[in-house]
């Protein structure tokens, strides 16, 4: 059992990592696209690449995590080379003006490069830093433990999700004219701030904590560890479903700043703050019911419960403009962003208690702990889809523009585009069990 500062220091380390990437996701495919006019398809492809090698990165971590043997232990280097990483390619990402003349458009590729490049950096020390930090989480904690520490986790993964969020949304108005658009001294001096957290707060996890020493190593080659994988029927299912939910997810974040200004016509700092607190209170307030609902019906019916929630606001992005005519824009952007709130808690919830619960299958199972390579592995197929979305969107927001000269059309169809991906990753998660009786697993003899 882990004392409570041992838990804290753990699970506060989520924050910084969680806040840049949240604030990332949120904003660079807008920001590249609408304030630095990076031509979309371009900006399609970045993301996409980044994806990649995200999972390429989330795969390795995991498998080479779990076998090296330091005086630090087996995850501490990783989390010690990724933390400051993240928040150096994470602060560079917001200022390409710095080195590249962007309001030249002869300057197109150059800004394309910088984009590719520091996007990548950036995933790739992230999923160094937190697959390493997740796949901690089976070794450092018990199945008694796990669910109070997710929730600390989760508290943090909230609070920085909720910041990333709420600066994100109001991103527009972070950026000031002149003779290239850039961020203001306060949107650098936020992000500069974010950045330190991001360093300071995984100090205390990588000063304090070790995993037991009584853990056995899997010795086997990559290709036979992932072998392993492959053949867990709930692992492997699993990867499906959240790569399909996380096709509309990317989607969703990736178009919520352009959707409110353009399909919700909410442009003021009070209109934006307005939508932008509701999404963070309904995912705050269901962070908690959630954790109440699935101890009476499951994780899979909860999840399936909040995922329709989801369909069913985001069916609507074609019509929510004329809705808004009617009823109001800021009404309706608050009806909107409940439902999308208990969805997106539900999601950020099972991403962080289902792979622990599979790992842990394996371990009692195979006696062996081999919780890096399942979080790290998962990371391929997942990514694999959120690249092949983003190429999507990126050329649907192309199209929009060579076809109509606006993105308002781009804007206002994603969401019956990407509704069914969610659908279907709910009925194949009818097929696998991600709520395992651990009492009557047959232990490994």
């Amino acid at each position: 059992m882990l004392p409570f500062h041992k838990k804290l220091a753990y699970s506060v380390g989520r924050f910084g990592p969680t806040f840049l990437m949240s604030f990332t996701l949120f904003t660079v495919f807008y920001m590249y696209g609408a304030e630095f006019e990076l031509n979309w398809f371009l900006n399609g492809i970045s993301l996409a690449f980044s994806w990649l090698v995200i999972g390429v990165t989330h795969w390795l971590t995991g498998y080479y995590s779990d076998r090296i043997n330091t005086r630090w232990g087996r995850r501490v280097p990783f989390i010690a080379v990724g933390t400051p990483a993240v928040a150096i390619t994470g602060f560079l990402l917001f200022v390409p003006n710095w080195f590249i003349n962007t309001a030249n458009p002869n300057m197109q590729l150059a800004l394309f490069g910088y984009y590719i490049v520091c996007l990548s950096l950036f995933k790739f020390s992230y999923a160094i830093l937190m697959t390493a930090h997740q796949a901690w989480l089976p070794e450092i904690t018990d199945e008694v433990e796990r669910p109070a520490v997710s929730g600390m986790m989760n508290t943090f993964s909230f609070l920085a999700n909720s910041a990333g969020a709420v600066l994100g949304f109001v991103l527009p108005l972070l950026f000031v004219d002149g003779p290239q658009r850039h961020l203001s001294g306060l949107g650098l001096n936020f992000l500069f701030a974010f950045c330190l957290m991001t360093v300071a707060f995984n100090l205390p996890a990588i000063a304090l904590i070790r995993e037991s020493t009584d853990i056995v190593k899997p010795k086997r080659s990559l290709r036979a560890e992932t072998a392993i994988a492959l053949k867990n029927r709930n692992f492997m299912g699993w990867a499906l479903v959240v790569g399909l939910l996380t096709t509309s997810f990317v989607t969703i974040t990736s178009q919520l700043i352009g959707f409110i200004q353009s399909v919700l016509l909410l442009t003021t700092i009070n209109e934006i703050l307005t939508v932008a607190l509701t999404n963070v209170g309904a995912i705050m307030i269901f962070l908690i019911v959630w954790v109440y609902v699935l101890r009476r019906i499951g994780k899979r019916n909860s999840l399936t419960i909040g995922v329709v929630a989801v369909v069913g606001v985001i069916l609507l992005t074609p019509i929510i403009q004329d809705i808004g005519y009617i009823f109001g824009f800021q009404l309706i952007g608050i009806l909107f962003f409940i439902p999308m709130g208990a969805g997106m808690a539900i999601y950020y919830l099972m991403n962080y208690i289902v792979p622990a619960d599979i790992a842990q299958v394996d371990t009692i199972q195979s006696g062996e702990n081999r919780s890096g390579i399942f979080t790290g592995f998962i990371g391929v197929p997942l990514n694999i889809f959120q690249a092949a979305a983003s190429l999507f969107l990126g050329w649907l927001m192309d199209y929009s523009v060579t076809t109509t000269g606006d993105t308002l059309m781009g804007l206002m169809w994603w969401g019956p585009m990407f509704a069914p991906f969610l659908l279907i990753g709910i009925v194949i998660l009818r097929f696998i069990d991600i709520d395992p009786d651990f009492e009557s697993l047959p232990a490994a003899e």
